[in-house]
C-alpha cells in the first residue's frame, strides 16, 4: 500500500502540469499515512495474542475501525479519480505550441514527459508537423538511435505513440493497483474486526472486581 501511495505522489509531482485533478495528491497522502497505522494495528494484534484483555481488544478494535474508514475513502477516491481528457489535450496542445526555449519550464516539462513515457506529441509524432515545427524534439528520439536529430522524415527513429494515451494508461494502472490494495486490506480488516468482537464477547471481565462502598455491617453478638 505504501508503494502505491508513493507512486501516486510521484505521478502527481512529475505530471501535475497535465492533470487538473487535485485528489491524486490527497489520495497518495491518505494511502501513505494508512501504512504506519496498519503496522501499529498489527502490533496490537500481536499484543492481543499474548494479553487477551479488554483494553487491548478495545484499542485494537478502535484501530481497525479507523483503518476501515481510511481505506474505504482511499478505495472510493482511487475508483473515481480521473482527469478530463479534453483538458489534458488542451494543455498538451498549448505546451507543444509554446515549445522552443530550452530554459522555459514548460519546454522542460514536455521533454521530461516524452523521455519518461517514451512518447512523442499528443497522439503521435505527426502533431509536431501539424503545429508548424519542421522537426520533433530530440526527446522524441528512441534511445537506440544515437544519431537521431528529431527529423520528421526519419520517423522510424522517433517514438510512435503519443503522450496522451500513455499518460492515461500510467494513471489507470497506478489507481487500479491502489484500489485493489485498499479492497484487499479492507476485507482482511473486516475479518479482524469480527474476530476481535468475538474475542471480546467470549472473554470474561476478569480484570475488574466489584468494590463495596462503605463498611460492611455485621450483627452484634449477644454474648
Amino acid at each position: 500500500m505504501a508503494w502505491a501511495g508513493v507512486s501516486a505522489l510521484r505521478i502527481h509531482m512529475n505530471y501535475q502540469h497535465f492533470c487538473d485533478n487535485p485528489f491524486l495528491e490527497v489520495l497518495g497522502c491518505l494511502v501513505v499515512s494508512t501504512a504506519p497505522l496498519l503496522l501499529l494495528t498489527g502490533g496490537l494484534a500481536v499484543g492481543i495474542s499474548r494479553w487477551n484483555t479488554g483494553p487491548w481488544q478495545g484499542l485494537f478494535l478502535y484501530g481497525v475501525v479507523v483503518l476501515l474508514c481510511m481505506e474505504a475513502s482511499s478505495a472510493v477516491l482511487a475508483r473515481t479519480s480521473s482527469c478530463q481528457r479534453d483538458w489534458e489535450t488542451h494543455v498538451l496542445d498549448d505546451l507543444l505550441h509554446q515549445y522552443g526555449n530550452q530554459s522555459d519550464p514548460k519546454t522542460k516539462a514536455v521533454d521530461r514527459l516524452q523521455e519518461k513515457l517514451q512518447c512523442c506529441g499528443i497522439h503521435n509524432y505527426t502533431d509536431w508537423r501539424v503545429m508548424g515545427h519542421f522537426s520533433a524534439p530530440t526527446s522524441c528520439c528512441q534511445k537506440i538511435f544515437s544519431n537521431c536529430t528529431g527529423d520528421l522524415s526519419t520517423s522510424q527513429q522517433l517514438y510512435q505513440k503519443g503522450c496522451l494515451p500513455k499518460l492515461e494508461q500510467l494513471r489507470k494502472v497506478v489507481l487500479s493497483h491502489m484500489f485493489w490494495c485498499c479492497i484487499g486490506a479492507l476485507v482482511l480488516e473486516l475479518f479482524a474486526a469480527l474476530i476481535s468482537g468475538f474475542l471480546m464477547k467470549q472473554s470474561p471481565l476478569s480484570d475488574y472486581n466489584i468494590l463495596e462502598s462503605g463498611p460492611r455491617w455485621r450483627p452484634k453478638s449477644r454474648w
